[in-house]
């Protein structure tokens, strides 16, 4: 049996914090993010914590990659602070100014099927068309609270292109949860707007090929690849020809020691037909 006593130690909260973090809509993995913000701040009588991506995926239970999207979703609803220097620390500070939280619901918002409080059973009376408005807001409401569920390279893409393809949200979901990608949200995203450059006839392949070509030069951070970027169109702009070059040069696949296989190349030529150069 857990033997659980305030002497063992104890965290010191505002209850009114605890009431206004009650509306506020958060992922699963997102509350327990806080439980461990508050543990280590205030429960120490400190504001900021040094917290890294391991130890805050020891301490919850979760993917380091999921803890960092999170926290930047966390951030930016002004939920969390943080002070990050790469390679060095990560220091993170809970927003205890609740009017500053982006997303909060207002008391007495009917939402989900809940009603506000009425005083000694008191009623009112609503027309039609005042119920059908009622609907018509839960239904936008619900599709906002969807979209959160999204991830931010659904909602890049969405932006620019329209909605991807079930297959695209399968890979995108591939490149996040499951390659070596350390900011693969971040390098989706910045791929989907290096897409948008070149105006490409099927945008979904361009990126799904750019994604892979990435991966298999091995570069997986953000900085590796605005760097690899940087570089690129750096040469680009010294050549004297003028023509956008083709996903081969853009990877020096010429120059590689690494083999392609028949079925790469078939890939790049298709989409090479495809795009304006």
């Amino acid at each position: 049996m857990a033997n659980v006593q305030l002497e063992n130690g104890y965290t010191k909260i505002a209850n009114e914090i605890l009431e206004e973090i009650a509306k506020i809509k958060l992922s699963p993995t997102q509350y327990r993010i806080l439980f461990i913000i508050w543990r280590y701040t205030y429960g120490f009588n400190r504001k900021w914590h040094d917290m890294s991506l391991s130890f805050l995926s020891k301490a919850t239970g979760c993917d380091s990659r999921q803890i960092q999207r999170e926290l930047k979703r966390l951030e930016e609803r002004r939920v969390i602070f943080q002070k990050i220097k790469s390679g060095s620390y990560r220091k993170i500070s809970f927003n205890k100014n609740h009017d500053e939280w982006v997303g909060k619901t207002a008391i007495g918002e009917i939402d989900n099927g809940e009603t506000d409080n009425r005083a000694n059973g008191e009623t009112t009376n609503r027309t039609i068309g005042e119920i059908d408005n009622q609907e018509i807001h839960k239904e936008k409401s619900k599709e906002k609270d969807d979209m959160h569920d999204y991830s931010a390279s659904y909602i890049e893409y969405e932006k620019i292109f329209g909605k991807p393809s079930k297959g695209l949200v399968q890979a995108f979901n591939y490149w996040i949860n499951n390659s070596n990608f350390q900011d693969p949200e971040e390098i989706i995203c910045e791929t989907i707007n290096r897409t948008k450059m070149h105006k490409p006839n099927n945008p979904e392949a361009y990126v799904k090929s750019i994604l892979k070509k990435l991966h298999d030069n091995k570069l997986y951070t953000l900085a590796a690849v605005k760097d690899y970027n940087a570089q690129f169109d750096a040469r680009f702009r010294n050549k004297n020809s003028g023509g956008v070059p083709s996903l081969g040069e853009m990877f020096n696949i010429k120059n590689t020691n690494e083999s392609l296989s028949e079925e790469e190349l078939l890939e790049i030529k298709e989409l090479e037909k495809e795009l304006p150069f």
